[in-house]
């Protein structure tokens, strides 16, 4: 490719554009892209010369304002896949067999990433008969910078203007408070998208109604607003501006007279702007209001620092486990903790699967941690059929040593609801060879009690396969004896801190001894968790539970030291 200065030289002996140097042409793109976001530009399809304007090389892989042989260079700039119909369609022009331009496709920027473009130019005629194509090249993909909903700037232009605000000066902002309607969906699903262009241009009223000439108000993606205080002084606190938008909304709905309804919440930033980016600010304004929305909605919550390290970490702890999942479950274990009948003394008749994982940047995390992390990204799905999967072969080979052993596997409410739960249970016992009697799935209270009836049909085919459930952590949710006769667990576990309640209180000790009583006519079995002493053991067995799991008996452990210690040693128990 040729020099500026050499395509210069050209310009200048072909008196393209009627005469205009060089720096003239130059001159007219810049005062043109003052007033533009689109990048102006002229090609001469007579001479293959490319001027474009400065803000566009630095965008895009070009390396001067002015391109000489510029065929080669469009073409390294241009998608490959769209090269050929835009030569085509420059082709025509360069003929005279069309007189304009206009074509969408993409452009490479500078980090090789895929642009559209809007590029639209009308051919003139300039000296010597050089056919001239002029004009603009716009990003599609660009925001817009206003909103016609609700008459104000978007995030476009939050970004511009918090951006010189923060080099320029960032002590003037006192605060950045973000807020998102709570049911727009709902509203917009229900009524109409006219409907929630409705609520969009209300709210809108009633943050500007609120707020100060000091305070700007954005209107970002979808529902979301932000509003920016910045100036001598704060018109008035965050929570304040809040609970006066909150009224408001109120007084509108009455107005209305409750036609429609919706609440917001809010998350706000305060504190020293010095130093922080419009990338940090908009992070950390989101993160305070999906807190807000977490919490309950329908309230307003600071950003903190901590909670905001704290959701870091869980994110990284995220990455983590997905990696060690791609990397066939590297680091996932199961343990197995030995659960004990007290039928004619005290007997191993199976085990608990618990998972555990291990990773080099957080060392042995525990369950309580990391199961949590699994369900809400959904990662639980893969890891719940690792688990059975092990546990299914595990209990295969122990029955050799004791044939009525069985296993149980905890269910998440996840897999109950997102997965194929019942394809996946009957895949394993078919490809281990497992009795279905074997296999008994632990359900915490919570996670079935507001069930549809998809999950009470999918109980009852686990039921129709001889597939039995437990009720486990009995004592910590509802406790509803209804949902024993409705779900008919066959084995009901007494939570350990429902355990150590009755230690210490007879009160508490009489109640559990009435619910197992209650259990047992419904045909259920208990077992109690928890037991961690000979004397807990002794006094609870007052209380005829069928089955005992606790430390007393033994703690979790791998598989090959459980099948050491309780299969293979003598007198194990």
């Amino acid at each position: 490719m040729n020099s500026t200065d050499s395509a210069g030289d050209k310009l200048h002996d072909m008196k393209v554009l009627q005469g205009m140097t060089l720096e003239q042409i130059r001159t007219v793109i810049e005062i043109m892209q003052q007033s533009s976001d689109a990048y102006m530009f002229i090609l001469d399809l007579s001479a293959d010369i490319y001027i474009l304007s400065e803000k566009a090389t630095k965008r895009f892989p070009f390396r001067t304002m002015v391109i000489e042989n510029c065929t080669e260079t469009i073409r390294k700039v241009i998608h490959p896949s769209d090269y050929e119909m835009v030569a085509s369609d420059l082709e025509k022009c360069r003929l005279g067999e069309k007189d304009t331009h206009a074509l969408e496709y993409r452009w490479m920027d500078r980090m090789n990433r895929v642009v559209w473009i809007s590029c639209r130019g009308t051919v003139v005629t300039g000296a010597e008969g050089h056919r001239l194509l002029i004009g603009t090249v716009s990003e599609l993909g660009r925001k817009a910078k206003a909103d016609n909903v609700t008459g104000l700037r978007r995030e476009a232009a939050l970004r511009l203007d918090m951006g010189n605000l923060l080099q320029e000066n960032p002590g003037s902002v006192h605060y950045m408070m973000r807020i998102g309607i709570d049911n727009f969906k709902e509203i917009n699903e229900k009524e109409g998208i006219e409907a929630g262009d409705e609520v969009l241009r209300e709210l809108a009223e009633c943050i500007l109604k609120t707020v100060g000439e000091n305070v700007r108000v954005y209107r970002l993606m979808a529902d979301e607003f932000m509003v920016v205080d910045e100036g001598q002084a704060m018109e008035l606190e965050p929570r304040a501006v809040y609970r006066q938008v909150q009224q408001a909304i109120a007084v509108t709905a009455k107005r209305k007279e409750y036609s429609r309804f919706y609440t917001v919440s809010a998350g706000v930033l305060e504190g020293d702007f010095t130093g922080k980016t419009v990338e940090e600010i908009m992070r950390y304004t989101e993160f305070a209001l999906n807190e807000a929305k977490r919490g309950g909605r329908n309230q307003m919550r600071p950003f903190v620092q901590a909670d905001y390290e704290v959701y870091l970490r869980k994110l990284d702890i995220r990455k983590a486990l997905r990696q060690d999942i791609n990397h066939d479950f590297r680091g996932f274990e199961v343990y197995y903790q030995p659960i004990v009948s007290t039928a004619g003394g005290y007997k191993l008749i199976g085990a608990e699967a618990l998972l555990r994982w291990k990773n080099d940047g957080y060392d042995n995390m525990s369950p309580a941690v990391f199961v949590p992390i699994l369900e809400e990204s959904g990662l639980i799905i893969p890891v719940g059929r690792f688990v059975l999967w092990e546990a299914a072969r595990a209990c295969k080979k122990w029955q050799q040593y004791i044939p009525e052993f069985h296993i149980n596997v905890n269910l998440s409410y996840v897999q109950l609801h997102k997965s194929d739960l019942m394809r996946d249970v009957e895949k394993c016992v078919q490809e281990v060879g497992l009795d279905p009697e074997s296999l008994v799935l632990e359900l915490t209270e919570s996670g079935y009690i507001e069930t549809n009836e998809r999950i009470k049909e999918l109980f009852r085919d686990l039921k129709a396969r001889n597939i039995d459930l437990a009720l486990d952590d009995f004592g910590t949710g509802y406790s509803n004896m209804r949902y024993l006769k409705e779900i008919d667990f066959r084995t009901v576990k007494i939570d350990r801190s429902f355990v150590a309640q009755a230690l210490q209180s007879e009160y508490d000790f009489n109640i559990i001894s009435h619910i197992i009583d209650m259990v047992h006519s419904l045909g259920s079995a208990v077992c109690m968790e928890g037991i961690e002493e000979k004397e807990e053991l002794a006094r609870m067995m007052a209380t005829k539970p069928d089955m005992i799991q606790g430390y007393y008996f033994g703690k979790p452990a791998p598989a090959k030291q459980f099948e050491e210690d309780f299969l293979l040693a003598k007198d194990s128990l």
